[in-house]
């Protein structure tokens, strides 16, 4: 049976650093409650409507939204209410469980040439598939897209695991036929190679995952004899602030600041409590889609080690947020704290300025993930800094 939405979109899981707490709480509910006079006045309305209302009523909508509409009262964007169900399916997509097939499209109102496949994901049914970032769906199950509605297509595509579906194919002047079936996996979020001598990591969120993936990957390219790193965080949102730790211990000398985090009445600081792996020079790739744990990485490490930041300013988010588990099982999440790093510097709300400014077009931003080193100026920069500006 097809539903709506199976299809898999990237979604940066949350553009916030996240502390998994479970302790002891109450439902906001209750807590309204406890006002005397909003409560007669909730209960007036209830009799209201049970009496007099022509529509049905959802008790469990009404409580939500009576929950997210006190939680505005804190002026925080980054503040969340998940429900039970909505916390679990939270937890599972941030160990990068997923149902589908691992593309992200380009939404356009009508299809003009195809569905754009701007991402395809890590170790998804469509990487295993073979398609590519910058592939062009023409058709599905032999009927073209082509002229149609985006969105309509889009509901279309939604499938139940196990289900299959043929698409067509547009790459470059090749026209291909590619079966994908849609089907579980877990999403792996750390891709590298070497270029030439220098080792290459893009690290598309700050995950559980993400952070084993990437010690792998540095130990790798490291075995290969890299002698210099970039590494890519230009797309990433954040994440986990425990990632983000993980990820730049081996990269920064024991003993080191890493990242300072301001709480409303304390500061914590945390060091590196590994030996430094490498000593090898490293450039750090960003834009304005970097940020949280891609801005607190990229300064700790210009911060400690000196490394050069390459591309746009970063998004500027320097708060992070602790999630609270509800007496229910349900969740709540609030910002708890500014972090900054070693050099004490506050960028929420501005971002980070790189150290090298270089822009991409229009067209490079499109097929960014389909983009080499031959053709990303950005990444040219970074190779070729780490030849002169960090030559011996």
């Amino acid at each position: 049976m097809r539903k709506h939405l199976s299809i898999l979109l990237s979604v940066i899981l949350t553009a916030v650093i996240t502390f998994l707490l479970t302790v002891g709480g109450f439902f906001v509910a209750d807590r309204i409650s406890q006002n005397d006079g909003f409560s007669d006045t909730l209960s007036e309305i209830r009799r209201l409507i049970d009496k007099h209302a022509v529509f049905d009523f959802s008790e469990e909508d009404a409580e939500k939204a009576a929950i997210n509409a006190y939680l505005s009262g804190l002026d925080d964007t980054y503040t969340q209410f998940w429900t039970k169900e909505e916390y679990e399916e939270y937890l599972s997509s941030n160990q990068g469980h997923y149902t589908g097939i691992g593309i992200t499209l380009q939404a356009e109102q009508t299809i003009q040439q195809g569905l754009f496949i701007r991402r395809v994901l890590g170790n998804s049914p469509a990487e295993q598939a073979g398609l590519k970032a910058g592939d062009l769906i023409t058709a599905i199950d032999g009927i073209s897209v082509i002229g149609r509605d985006y969105n309509q297509v889009y509901e279309e595509l939604g499938l139940d695991a196990g289900e299959s579906v043929t698409f067509t194919v547009s790459r470059g002047n090749e026209t291909l036929t590619v079966p994908v079936t849609f089907r579980q996996f877990v999403q792996s979020y750390v891709s590298y190679r070497m270029i030439d001598s220098v080792g290459f990591i893009r690290i598309h969120s700050f995950t559980e995952p993400a952070a084993e993936e990437f010690h792998t990957a540095l130990n790798d390219l490291l075995s290969q004899g890299a002698t210099g790193l970039v590494f890519d965080l230009r797309n990433n949102l954040g994440g986990s602030l425990d990632a983000v730790v993980s990820i730049l211990e081996p990269l920064i000398p024991k003993g080191e600041e890493m990242v300072v985090i301001q709480y409303k009445d304390t500061e914590e600081i945390i060091y590196s409590k590994q030996d430094q792996k490498t000593t090898v020079p490293m450039v750090v790739l960003m834009n304005t889609s970097s940020a949280s744990g891609s801005e607190l990485m990229a300064s700790c490490l210009r911060d400690v080690n000196g490394s050069l930041l390459i591309g746009t300013h970063s998004y500027g988010k320097g708060i992070g947020q602790t999630t609270y588990r509800l007496s229910d099982k349900s969740a709540v999440k609030i910002t708890t704290f500014y972090y900054l790093t070693k050099a004490r510097t506050y960028y929420h709300g501005t971002g980070l300025q790189p150290d090298h400014a270089v822009s991409m077009s229009e067209e490079q931003e499109k097929y960014f993930y389909a983009l080499d080193e031959s053709d990303d100026p950005q990444l040219q920069d970074a190779l070729a800094s780490l030849k002169t500006v960090y030559a011996d």
